[in-house]
């Protein structure tokens, strides 16, 4: 059926009906469009019609969906081409998609024996000349007390600072066909919570707030009130304040951490063990997910917490005509 005349905020546009049913409704303009789309809080795929790449570039920045496709049809996505899966209420756990390269990784445990590899790094970041010092004090022995996860988090943000390079800044088409693009690209999810614990390393606190500020989501980092051990004595030294930057290092119970579950797009623990029952029953009542994996070096791994993925399918064609593409 379709239903004309649909009012912003009824029933039938905030609700998603996986039926025959299209709601058509009236738009000011492209901007006034996307926010009428933005609003339902779904967001699993959106179309857009128009030969303007400008209007196109526009939307693209702007929508919140898990796949988008550009003058042809919203349905028929093909395994890799167009990896399948939404944003935000319909993005399932991780929201990694269905028929991507990373696809398996949200079913398998990782265990790692050993640094990952990593290859040279062609930008600056803020983190780089951090960790680099902290390399130089290991050897001189100037952090005794922390050497192993000083090490390892070296290690991890020279990963991760690769891995982004390589691989989650890039937009990515595995097809190459002719008259349509196919465009796997990653965003970074938003604000990540990160949450300590009494059983947290020095290490599994710095990785997470290194993947976070590499990622480039914003930084909250959490600390139970009572919890005072030598890791967050190291927060609060010279060396981890210039690590954490400008993001707030909050003391917050678990209650607190609950009540911000609507404000924030991701809480990252360090282990399943580690997150609270009530927090994972409170996160369960509107499907918030929880990044639980044990933290990792290998960055390939550890970022596809900190991203989401989105496709865009472009039929530039016009009826097999190329345009100015023909000659590219």
């Amino acid at each position: 059926g379709i239903k004309w005349g649909v009012k912003p905020g009824s029933y039938t546009h905030m609700t998603e009906f996986f039926g025959p049913l299209i709601g058509v409704m009236c738009a000011d303009s492209l901007d006034h469009a996307i926010e009428l789309v933005n609003q339902t809080g779904y967001g699993l795929t959106s179309g857009l019609e128009s030969l303007d790449k400008r209007e196109q570039d526009h939307w693209k920045d702007r929508i919140l969906a898990g796949n988008l496709y550009i003058n042809r049809g919203t349905t028929g996505a093909v395994v890799l081409r167009q990896p399948f899966g939404g944003m935000r209420k319909s993005a399932l756990g991780a929201g990694i998609k269905a028929g991507s390269p990373s696809y398996v990784a949200q079913f398998m445990a990782f265990r790692e024996s050993g640094f990952p590899h990593i290859g040279p790094i062609q930008k600056e970041h803020a983190l780089l000349q951090i960790i680099q010092e902290w390399k130089r004090k290991v050897d001189w022995g100037g952090m005794d007390a922390f050497d192993g996860d000083v090490i390892r988090t070296v290690r991890a943000a020279k990963s991760y600072l690769w891995h982004v390079e390589q691989e989650f800044s890039k937009a990515h088409d595995y097809f190459h066909l002719r008259g349509q693009d196919n465009i796997l690209r990653y965003l970074p999810i938003g604000t990540v919570m990160v949450r300590l614990h009494e059983d947290d390393s020095l290490f599994d606190v710095l990785a997470r707030i290194a993947a976070v500020r590499i990622s480039g989501c914003k930084l909250l980092v959490s600390v139970p009130p009572e919890l005072e051990n030598a890791v967050t004595a190291f927060l609060g030294s010279r060396d981890g304040r210039r690590f954490v930057g400008d993001a707030p290092v909050n003391l917050q119970t678990d209650e607190d951490v609950i009540h911000m579950i609507p404000y924030i797009q991701r809480i990252r623990y360090a282990a399943p063990e580690r997150v609270p029952q009530e927090v994972s029953e409170a996160a369960a009542e509107t499907g918030f997910y929880i990044a639980r994996a044990n933290v990792m070096m290998e960055g390939r791994i550890e970022l596809l917490q900190y991203f989401q993925q989105q496709s865009i399918c472009d039929s530039y064609h016009r009826y097999g005509n190329l345009g100015e593409r023909s000659v590219i």
